[in-house]
């Protein structure tokens, strides 16, 4: 055993002597052309070294330079300092071949590429024809493209590992920041040759930071354009963000948080089809189809959506006035970004809540062309009854503003849900149907308001004004009309019918008519209020039907109630006006009225004003 130790140290021996001499007897001229010759056969384009070349057997058989430079007619790159380390067996035979190089503080300027496809393509098809082979390890380096006005750093920060191998595959792993984030990439692009002379060849991408995550595995081809197909996977934690880092705005001020898009994918030059897309966003899940398209740059998107349940409340509420009144907002609508997107969806739902609005089996469409913005509900089932709506919004002439259009229907629902959810208006109860045609145009909301021209009209049964209790205040005054009127807050006003009517001109809605009617009284009301100021301004008479009317009319039904209720006799009537706030309203009986029923009082008040004034509704 012991004679057998020489022999074993022998070669860590010679593999000493050739660490410490070969450096000495390397010349750096033939350095210099050992480099140029293996980085041209493997990168294809012949160096230019400005500083100093050394050979290191140690750790590994290596050439390190300094001040690297490759010119290329649509590239140049630069690198502080580069080393190739050797393959050894080739070297044990006297000939220097290239593991792989390592880049340091590389910098790779591109000419701009102008169709950033078609540079792409080609490079894929001079790889596929090359007969080189390359391991590149990019230690610091960054990536610009070069345009007339100066250089522009798309990836400012690189430490990533590519290689090629002629005719069969191209790989690139590491990690970027693009747009101020890191991301890790992970790309293999396989059958090189096959897509040069026209066939297919494979793709596997994915990219994964902070923002989002994307993976991607199909097939590509590049013969009549590139194209590739195969399993599209999108995830983000928060996509609000992910659409800020990508300098997109999402379309509303709240949601757009967790998401993730699985798709089967073709993505091409001329756009992008997504089929069997299913989208998570926010908790909800919906499943459909999308077709992207590019025209000129201008962006054309179509797709559909089906989902079992799906929240809305995220985004916004289904609400025509502010979650606390107050007024109008005068910021400056901006619509310049609808101007980018042309798009035309279809949703539909068997149940869509938004806010405490729940529709069933809904069908909603929206379509953006042009800037002009309209979506529509088509029908659903809502507050027990059918509802339908229409937005139609498009930019005015001026360019700041806009001309917006609102149409929306409801048969046979729940007033006090369905007013209360869309207006928040819940002072009137029963059953009825109700429609709105609204329209204006403006700079801000206000001014949109004040413009405003349209009509409104309801029809009810069955219900009850809230708040106030008419038939008690009026059995009270007719029996004692000097007692005042008390406070007229807290308690239900039955109705069997009622019936409203309104046009709006200018921001000022005038109430044509309102008529209650019931067994026990009629309610006439007529006057102006203002959308802008969401104030009111109404005059009305509060008839008590006599108890011999009220007595006809519990025996009748239906329309023949109705009419028994307006042709009843009046045991008592009482002139009135409501004042104040929409959300506050004032309401005043007229007290000249009561002075004139007590005609013995009559000559102890000198003033109407001596009369007590009623508070406002709660």
């Amino acid at each position: 055993m012991k004679k057998l130790v020489p022999i074993l140290l022998l070669p860590v021996v010679v593999a000493l002597a050739a660490g410490i001499l070969a450096p000495k007897l390397a010349s750096e001229a033939r350095l210099r052309s050992e480099v140029e010759t293996m980085v041209q056969a493997a990168i294809g384009q012949r160096p230019v070294i400005d500083g100093a070349v050394s050979f290191s057997v140690f750790p590994w058989p290596a050439i390190d330079m300094a001040g690297v430079s490759i010119d290329h007619p649509r590239a140049r790159l630069e690198a502080g300092s580069a080393r190739i380390v050797l393959d050894l067996l080739p070297l044990l035979t006297g000939r220097a071949s290239a593991d792989h190089i390592e880049l340091t503080d590389a910098d790779l300027t591109l000419a701009d590429p102008g169709e950033g496809v078609d540079a792409l393509a080609a490079l894929v098809a001079g790889l596929g024809t090359a007969q080189s082979e390359a391991d590149v390890y990019v230690t610091d380096g960054s990536l610009k493209i070069a345009h007339a006005d100066g250089d522009e750093a798309a990836i400012p920060e690189a430490d990533i590992r590519l290689g090629w191998r002629g005719g069969r595959d191209a790989t690139a792993k590491g990690r970027v920041v693009w747009r101020g984030e890191p991301l890790e990439v992970d790309a293999t692009l396989s059958g090189l040759a096959a897509l040069a002379s026209g066939g297919a060849g494979s793709l596997r991408l994915s990219l994964s930071g902070a923002p989002a995550e994307l993976s991607f595995q199909g097939g590509a081809r590049l013969a009549g354009g590139p194209v590739v197909t195969g399993a599209l996977t999108v995830a983000s934690r928060q996509l609000r963000d992910a659409l800020e880092w990508l300098g997109l705005d999402a379309p509303t001020e709240r949601g757009f948080g967790a998401f993730n898009l699985r798709a089967n994918a073709l993505l091409s030059e001329q756009g992008a089809v997504l089929s069997e897309a299913r989208i998570d966003l926010d908790g909800n899940s919906s499943v459909g189809a999308f077709n992207l398209r590019l025209d000129g740059g201008h962006a054309n998107l179509q797709g559909s959506l089906a989902s079992e349940s799906f929240d809305l409340s995220p985004y916004g509420q289904l609400s025509l006035a502010g979650s606390q009144g107050g007024s109008w907002s005068r910021e400056s609508i901006d619509l310049r970004r609808t101007r980018a997107l042309d798009a035309d969806l279809r949703l539909s739902a068997t149940q869509l809540r938004v806010g405490d609005a729940v529709l069933q089996r809904m069908a909603a469409s929206a379509a953006l062309k042009s800037g002009k913005l309209s979506i529509a509900i088509g029908e659903a089932e809502a507050w027990g009854g059918i509802f339908r709506a229409a937005l139609h919004v498009s930019p005015v002439d001026t360019g700041s503003g806009a001309d917006v259009r609102l149409d929306l229907s409801a048969d046979d629902v729940a007033l006090a849900k369905a007013l209360g959810e869309l207006f928040r208006l819940q002072r009137l109860e029963g059953t009825g149907s109700f429609r709105l045609s609204a329209g204006g145009s403006g700079a801000s909301m206000m001014e949109i308001v004040q413009k405003l021209s349209g009509a409104f009209t309801l029809t009810g049964e069955n219900g009850a004004l809230v708040g106030i209790d008419v038939g008690r205040i009026l059995s009270r005054l007719e029996k004692r009309p000097l007692s005042g009127a008390g406070d007229l807050r807290g308690g239900r006003t039955p109705y069997d019918d009622i019936v409203i009517d309104a046009s709006i001109r200018d921001g000022i809605a005038k109430l044509d008519r309102i008529d209650l009617t019931s067994a026990k009284l009629r309610i006439a009301l007529s006057g102006e209020s203002s959308i802008a100021q969401r104030d009111l301004d109404f005059a009305g008479t509060a008839q008590l039907v006599s108890e011999a009317g009220q007595k006809a009319e519990t025996a009748k039904t239906g329309a023949v109630a109705a009419d028994a209720a307006r042709a009843a006799p009046v045991a008592f009537e009482l002139p009135f006006i409501v004042r104040g706030e929409w959300e506050r309203p004032i309401v005043l009986p007229d007290p000249q009225a009561l002075i004139r029923r007590s005609g013995a009082a009559r000559p102890l008040f000198g003033s109407p004003d001596a009369m007590g004034v009623a508070g406002p509704l709660p």
